[in-house]
């Protein structure tokens, strides 16, 4: 197996190819940047740097910053299809989907489950499944769901608190200032879910540009000698986000190799964000809360080769990743959790692909959990054409956050009781 050393220094190099300042941006409390380019900000009080179903487990972690837990949430951004990811054995199905549901003879088995199959691109997750360490949640959306993109995201990132930060970022509040700079950390683009009131997360926008990028030294002295000048301000946010990286390096121990993982980046974002989030995780730089974030599964045309190659890119990630954590010794402190604001309407549309819908599919994978098929897909019951929600959100959160030792409600106003995906 082809191994790649995480060291001090490439860190250091990844820092640098994969952030890129962008002067005098600020970050709005949605974590949209409203400058030109990607914002990255470091967890602590108000210091910023602009760079490029059941009871649930009962924790005996507490929620500190050094606690040995660590969460990653997979965002599949667009609204992943549920009955193509889990093809049922109701013949409603193909009666409704004639032109790109998953042929029978190609579906997965799923040992002791004969209601659903699995998607063929999925392959590399059937050992978790044997394991016991694979939950398929479905049917998880909000009872009253709606089919923006952009509402039903931001209901996902704010646990259906529109007014509040998000639900993790509630988590880091509770203990601001305390936090190591990468203890939450998005791959990928924004992750609204870490914004907190107190402490934002660490952005790091591309992942797959974790290279050795030289600095020209035309920029050191860009600006130079006018602090009060566009170009001198810019020269200065320079500095700053250099120091930040260094900050950030100085984190890791001081050792050359300190990880030595699987080479599982596939030159996706998937793929490479999950690659990155293992290193991170490995490497020991205070990494608890981490967000990959993949677009794509908006799948209104074209579906079946569509949705296939981003299954394929989830399922080589999830299987590296988690074979990366077994081989660190840490796949009992990992949890990791797929997300997708809906699932897609249950009848193919005339371009064959499928429009928003409702209820949709969460894969919630590691050593911990209790694996099986929770929820439903029930096509005799549809809401208005779509697959009914039949578990809520803040169900899943409440397992993460007991899995977490958090305090579930201070973080979501209530517990959520009903989903049993950990042992």
């Amino acid at each position: 197996m082809t191994r790649i050393p995480f060291s001090r220094r490439r860190f250091i190099q990844a820092g640098a190819g994969a952030v890129t300042v962008v002067g005098l941006g600020a970050c709005s409390d949605d974590g949209i940047t409203l400058s030109s380019g990607p914002t990255s900000t470091v967890p602590g009080p108000a210091v910023s740097t602009t760079t490029t179903g059941s009871t649930p487990a009962t924790s005996t972690t507490v929620p500190t910053p050094n606690g040995p837990r660590r969460l990653v949430v997979v965002q599949l951004n667009g609204g992943n299809d549920m009955l193509n990811t889990l093809p049922p054995s109701d013949g409603r199905y193909m009666d409704l989907r004639p032109g790109i549901a998953v042929p029978e003879a190609d579906r997965l088995a799923l040992s002791g489950e004969t209601s659903v199959g699995l998607h063929p691109s999925l392959a590399p997750l059937l050992p978790f499944w044997e394991r016991g360490n694979l939950a398929m949640v479905q049917g998880i959306g909000f009872a009253d769901p709606n089919r923006s993109h952009f509402v039903s995201m931001d209901r996902w990132w704010r646990a259906d608190e529109l007014t509040r930060p998000g639900w993790l970022g509630r988590v880091l509040d509770a203990e601001a200032g305390q936090w190591s700079a990468l203890a939450a950390t998005g791959l990928g683009g924004a992750a609204p879910l870490l914004n907190g009131a107190a402490v934002q997360p660490t952005i790091i926008s591309s992942p797959n540009a974790f290279q050795l990028q030289i600095l020209e030294p035309s920029w050191l002295d860009f600006g130079a000698g006018d602090a009060t000048s566009l170009a001198g301000q810019y020269r200065q946010s320079l500095a700053t986000a250099l120091e930040a990286m260094e900050d950030f390096a100085g984190l890791v121990t001081e050792a050359e190799d300190t990880a030595d993982l699987p080479d599982f980046a596939g030159g996706n974002p998937i793929s490479d964000g999950l690659a990155t989030a293992a290193a991170l995780l490995t490497a020991d730089v205070g990494a608890r809360l981490v967000v990959v974030s993949a677009s794509g599964f908006d799948t209104h045309s074209g579906q079946a080769a569509v949705q296939a190659g981003l299954l394929t890119d989830l399922a080589q990630g999830l299987n590296g990743f988690q074979q990366a954590m077994d081989a660190a010794d840490l796949g009992q402190d990992v949890l990791v959790v797929t997300t997708s604001e809906f699932g897609r309407r249950a009848a193919e549309n005339a371009s064959e692909g499928t429009d928003h819908g409702a209820g949709g599919l969460s894969f919630v994978l590691g050593n911990a959990v209790q694996g099986g098929l929770y929820g439903s897909a029930d096509l005799g019951d549809l809401l208005d054409g779509d697959i009914r929600p039949v578990i809520d959100p803040r169900a899943m959160y409440t397992a993460c956050l007991d899995w977490l030792g958090a305090d579930v409600e201070a973080v979501l106003g209530r517990r959520y009781d009903g989903l049993s995906v950990l042992r």
